[in-house]
């Protein structure tokens, strides 16, 4: 018999992605408006918005004027959150700013962007600019927020308490549309193992792999150097950057921001140092069009494949599933635990 689902499936990926996560705040919110305040304050993180959902109630509480104590008061604050939802990271910056006019005089305000995967640091700078230039100039209070489906499924998960069975059972149906709509990535699991046979070395001695710009990847958390046959190099990336270098005037620019900060001194002179060795031993320019990747190092390992053929470009591992492990330890027993495996 075939399973009954509460979330819609198979309609328009964008639509049916909102209207099923709104299904899913609204039902926690009808079974407990208080727990549905510690949901949206869990969901709002670092930030210094804090949410105040349903009637407050408060005894001999005066009036703003002073001029009279009421014996009780029942109050509710206004909000208004204005969801925009994109699975592939696309937003425009007109169409959020447009967006801003949906908001008129409520007390707590909130563009909420809905991704699989949290939009860039550049990007979220760029809104978060626009919405301060619109606050100023309409005399708004709007917070611009990033979630993810993946947070909205632990932070629903943190409120329910063991006796919350129906809950739990839509949760687990969300959950399952999610992943069904591939709207759950792992990135952070996330393994690019990429053939370095020339360039190994001095990889593994600055801690930084480099790729021509127009060569493309997916999102992933590590990268993997492949060398005869086996892994030997694993590093979690903490930066990527467009970055280029002038040998004459000796000027080092970062064109594009892809994952991270901007590099410190150390990051920048250890690419600058492979971009010197590129030339120098392999006689390859590299000292612009080029997207580098940084790690603090790479740990050597040796996860080595185990059929006849050698890897040609590049191959994903979900470094979780290769290591029976819900979290991943730090790079050097990452190193440790590969060395103890294998792959075809």
């Amino acid at each position: 018999m075939s399973r009954v689902h509460y979330f819609q499936r198979y309609s328009q990926k964008e639509n049916v992605a909102t209207n099923n996560t709104l299904l899913l705040f609204s039902r926690l919110y009808n079974h407990s408006p208080a727990r549905f305040e510690d949901f949206l304050n869990a969901l709002s993180g670092d930030s210094n918005l804090t949410f105040e959902v349903g009637m407050q109630f408060a005894q001999q509480h005066g009036n703003c004027n002073h001029t009279s104590v009421p014996d009780g008061l029942m109050t509710q604050r206004s909000i208004k959150v204005v969801i925009e939802t994109k699975l592939y990271g696309d937003y425009g910056i007109s169409q959020l700013v447009n967006h801003l006019d949906s908001f008129n005089a409520e007390e707590v305000q909130v563009l909420l962007l809905l991704d699989p995967r949290q939009p860039t640091q550049s990007l979220m700078g760029k809104v978060i600019e626009k919405v301060k230039d619109f606050n100023h100039e309409r005399h708004q209070g709007i917070t611009c927020l990033a979630t993810t489906f993946t947070d909205i499924i632990k932070h629903f998960e943190s409120v329910l308490f063991p006796y919350d069975i129906e809950l739990m059972e839509i949760l687990e149906d969300y959950s399952d549309f999610c992943a069904s709509m591939d709207l759950l990535p792992r990135d952070e699991f996330m393994m690019r193992a990429i053939v370095t046979g020339y360039t190994f070395e001095q990889n593994m001695q600055f801690g930084v792999y480099y790729d021509p710009i127009e060569r493309g990847f997916a999102s992933h958390e590590y990268i993997g150097l492949y060398k005869n046959k086996s892994i030997r190099g694993v590093g979690r990336v903490k930066k990527i950057v467009h970055a280029e270098y002038d040998k004459e005037t000796k000027d080092f620019a970062i064109v594009k921001v892809l994952k991270g900060e901007g590099l410190t001194q150390d990051e920048i002179q250890r690419v600058i140092d492979i971009m010197h060795t590129a030339e120098n031993i392999h006689g390859w320019d590299v000292y612009s069009g080029h997207h580098f990747f940084v790690t603090d190092k790479f740990e050597a390992t040796d996860f080595d494949k185990q059929t006849k053929y050698p890897l040609l470009r590049s191959k994903f591992f979900d470094l979780g599933h290769v290591l029976e492990l819900e979290e991943l330890p730090n790079d050097k027993e990452i190193a440790a635990l590969l060395s103890d495996n294998s792959w075809d």
